[in-house]
């Protein structure tokens, strides 16, 4: 078995979910590190205390990543881990674009009349700002949601969804939600939220826009936590055209 310290494991950990992994994935990604040999997958699953499914689904999202190899085939098929360094090279590539995004956003600040645009930071001043959003909203409002980063949302809101769904709820405000098959599955299954869910597959975890009559909110989760909110009923237009596209297009 390999030696790794908790501060390097941890390194790990961080830089597999900065790089777009889910928290599954980046767990079996560990445990095949600490290993240091091939598994088996019942190996795995004893070693990482995961259900079997999700197991077998986090060395798919590995594989597919470059981040393990199978070594055998069939019932003797085992699993390695491969080289951190891929894993940083693709956390550094996450957190690059999301800078790029950030920059591209800030400069239409910077072109934009005061109170058009408006940029908060950080997840307490972000959950203020969105609560502060469902307060606001008239009867019968809609929110639109092209995510992918929905289980970041989730567990930056954590405690505060439940009061958050409430003010939704007597606001009558329909949700509808665009993202990866993880986030819709949780949407259909374990969120108290009412809503609807589609999916489609590929969208990134870094950015979520969401789409309501007067505004457009780009949530933006690494390389920091922050909003730029755009209040312009042009790019409100174009962007639910959009989401109406893709809405017809996702499963």
């Amino acid at each position: 078995m390999t030696n790794i310290s908790a501060a390097a494991q941890n390194s790990y950990i961080e830089g597999a979910l900065r790089a777009g992994l889910s928290a599954k994935a980046a767990t079996v990604y560990v445990t095949l590190l600490e290993a240091g040999l091939p598994l088996v997958p019942k190996a795995i699953i004893i070693r990482s205390k995961l259900h079997r499914q999700y197991v077998y689904d986090a060395l798919r999202e590995l594989t597919e990543r470059g981040l393990c190899v199978a070594v055998g085939g069939g019932r003797g098929v085992k699993y390695q881990a491969a080289s951190p360094d891929r894993l940083m090279q693709d956390a550094e590539k996450q957190r690059l674009d999301a800078l790029d995004a950030v920059s591209r956003l800030m400069k239409l600040y910077d072109r934009s009349p005061a109170g058009i645009v408006e940029v908060v930071r950080g997840s307490q001043a972000v959950i203020e700002s969105e609560m502060e959003q469902m307060r606001e909203a008239n009867d019968g409002d809609f929110l639109d949601i092209i995510g992918g980063a929905g289980m970041r949302w989730v567990h930056i809101f954590n405690d505060r969804i439940p009061e958050w769904e409430t003010l939704r709820r007597e606001k009558n405000i329909k949700l509808r939600y665009i993202g990866v098959g993880e986030d819709v599955e949780h949407n259909r299954t374990v969120s108290i939220i009412e809503n609807e869910s589609r999916v489609i597959p590929g969208i990134g975890d870094v950015i979520s826009t969401s789409i309501r009559p007067c505004s457009i909110t780009f949530t933006i989760y690494v390389p920091e936590v922050m909003i730029v909110r755009v209040h312009n009923e042009a790019t409100v237009a174009s962007q639910r055209a959009l989401f109406e596209i893709l809405w017809n297009v996702a499963k």
